[in-house]
């Protein structure tokens, strides 16, 4: 099964995705890979408006595993406690997958630590 690509992100800046499309040759965009409530995900960490940027003019970004100080908090946390922590800490939207715009309904609500 391929891991579904999401965000908790969708604010992107028309100009800034416009510029990035106009101007550059290279899009990355970092995504780390991990299992929530059971379930393989793709998540968009960094590079909302590369992706956007890279779509529109028809190319495909360069993906990137997590950046380095991200990394070292993923190496740091158990793995438990990383997804909770993904899952209740949301940017400005539900979960949802960025290439349909659906919500991804499996990640909505509260997720309870395993002692509670």
């Amino acid at each position: 099964m391929t891991a579904r690509l999401i965000s908790s992100q969708r604010h992107l800046d028309p100009a800034i995705v416009a510029r990035k499309a106009a101007t550059f040759q290279v899009f990355v965009v970092n995504v780390i890979e991990l299992t929530l409530r059971g379930m393989p995900y793709r998540v968009l960490v960094d590079g909302h408006h590369n992706l956007a940027a890279a779509r529109l003019v028809g190319v495909e970004p360069t993906w990137r595993s997590a950046p380095k100080k991200l990394q070292r908090i993923m190496d740091s946390t158990p793995r438990a406690d990383f997804e909770r922590f993904l899952i209740n800490n949301l940017t400005d939207s539900d979960w949802y997958d960025v290439d349909t715009g659906a919500v991804v309904l499996d990640l909505l609500g509260m997720e309870r630590a395993a002692s509670a």
